[in-house]
């Protein structure tokens, strides 16, 4: 009666401690399957253990001993769980074993094609990983990928599945709601095998293939832009609407001086020589199947008065001109006339003068 009572004391014993029982190096192992493992059973002081596992199983020995390695080749046993123990099972302790087995294929879908997508509309994605162990320690992340290659996560998701050890297929969902900006990104899917320390540095991850979106949006115009403007009579106006939209919108204008039932079907208004009567709003339409996009430029048509007033400047100054040319001419020939005598431009006759000629020399004596 005494030994039975020592032996169930002995046994609880070991069952709360490691230091005078049995130890197990290391006490836990992540294992690829089909792969190699192997660990150590000791003991501070010799004892006749064994190994109990389904492969690498060994009986007590027939000699006391610290030491007691167990080792298999190939582990296939998704619940292998090999256990050290003493003779009569007095102390035992249990290898913490995980067999992992990267994914066959990961593939991303949708649960129903959309063809094509539509701004704000939700659509399911689905990540499908085939043939995983353990699922309970898989990670999926959805992704997308923008057209200039800026990856963005969109959620991550793991399933609690601990009590599962071999494989299985995981699918996990996601709803999507894209938007104008999402035309022509890619959606992937990413699985992770997250095994702790004890398991491959880093992770082992595995991405799906990419899907490509295409969003379907209405327009928005982007140019002009809807302002006043004021342009100068005479000149020339173009106004070029162009707007973001899938499909590629059509365009119209509606003018002011025009029929308000007929429009411009073209992008592109101009408009020559500029007059008063252009005045007004300029709108622009873009339109495609799912909706349109309105823009109106209001514009004033001025008269530039500068070149006028140059003009009428210029003609006063030649007037100016004229008419003081006219003035000093008359001053100047009213003068003239009044000082000078038609007699006294004659020559005079002198008295008692003789003229001699000596000598070839016409010679005067008064």
């Amino acid at each position: 009666m005494e030994i039975v009572i020592l032996v169930s004391l002995l046994s609880l014993y070991c069952d709360f401690t490691d230091a005078e029982c049995l130890v197990v190096s290391p006490a836990r192992l992540v294992v690829k399957h089909g792969d190699p493992a192997s660990s150590n059973c000791s003991s501070d002081t010799p004892v006749e253990m064994g190994w109990e596992a389904t492969q690498g199983g060994a009986g007590l020995t027939d000699n006391k001993v610290k030491i007691l390695n167990w080792k298999v080749d190939s582990l296939t046993d998704w619940n292998s769980k090999p256990t050290c123990f003493t003779e009569g099972g007095q102390c035992q302790k249990q290898l913490n074993i995980t067999v992992y087995k990267l994914p066959d294929r990961v593939s991303i879908s949708y649960r129903k094609y959309p063809d094509p997508m539509v701004e704000g509309h939700q659509y399911l994605l689905q990540c499908l990983v085939q043939n995983i162990a353990p699922i309970g320690r898989l990670r999926v992340t959805f992704y997308k990928v923008s057209a200039t290659g800026e990856q963005t996560e969109l959620d991550t998701q793991q399933k609690s599945k601990d009590n599962i050890k071999t494989p299985e297929n995981g699918t996990y969902t996601l709803d999507f709601t894209p938007g104008r900006d999402d035309d022509g990104a890619q959606l992937l899917c990413s699985a992770m095998l997250d095994l702790g320390p004890e398991g491959p540095q880093p992770p082992p991850v595995m991405d799906s293939n990419r899907l490509n979106t295409n969003v379907h949006y209405k327009p928005q115009i982007t140019s002009p832009g809807c302002f006043s403007m004021s342009i100068t009579e005479g000149d020339t106006l173009s106004l070029n609407c162009s707007a973001n939209g899938n499909p590629a919108p059509s365009y119209d204008w509606l003018l002011p001086h025009a029929d308000p039932n007929t429009m411009e079907e073209r992008s592109v208004v101009t408009i020559t020589n500029m007059a008063k009567s252009h005045s007004g709003n300029y709108t622009c339409f873009a339109r495609n199947p799912l909706g349109n996009s309105t823009c109106t430029v209001n514009v004033e048509v001025t008269v530039d008065y500068l070149p006028i007033i140059a003009g009428l400047a210029a003609a006063v100054v030649v007037i100016l001109l004229v008419v003081s040319c006219f003035t000093y001419s008359s001053y100047y020939k009213h003068r003239r006339m009044g000082h000078y005598q038609l007699k006294d431009m004659l020559p005079r006759r002198h008295k008692n003068k003789h003229v001699v000629q000596h000598n070839g020399t016409d010679q005067s004596f008064m």
